[in-house]
């Protein structure tokens, strides 16, 4: 959201200082920076990517999820925008899936 300070108050996630807020905290459930994608607000820094489920779990920081909702037919534009947090039942869960897939007790 740092990336796009507009489209974070559109979508209901604050001012600015806000978005860069919520881009520090995917920092750190992630597991890089993209180089090809980079923030001039954040000292060009590249975008948090992959969000690691061990993370997650480590931290209870749940990954925040931008929900624009761009309408079916081209032109037209958002029909709806929000930010939410996504629960981390999910995470949990699949952490334990993939610790068993992988015979990690």
């Amino acid at each position: 959201m740092a990336a796009s300070p507009a489209v974070a108050g559109f979508v209901g996630a604050g001012p600015a200082s806000e978005g860069i807020n919520f881009t520090r905290s995917m920092m750190e459930i992630t597991l890089a920076r993209n180089p090809e994608w980079s923030i001039p607000a954040m000292d060009y820094t590249g975008v948090p990517t992959g969000i690691d489920i061990r993370r997650v779990v480590e931290t209870g920081l749940a990954p925040t999820i931008n929900t624009g909702i761009a309408h079916r037919e081209p032109g037209v534009g958002q029909v709806g925008a929000g930010v939410v947090k996504a629960p981390l039942t999910c995470f949990e869960k699949a952490l334990i899936a993939f610790g068993d897939k992988m015979g990690v007790a």
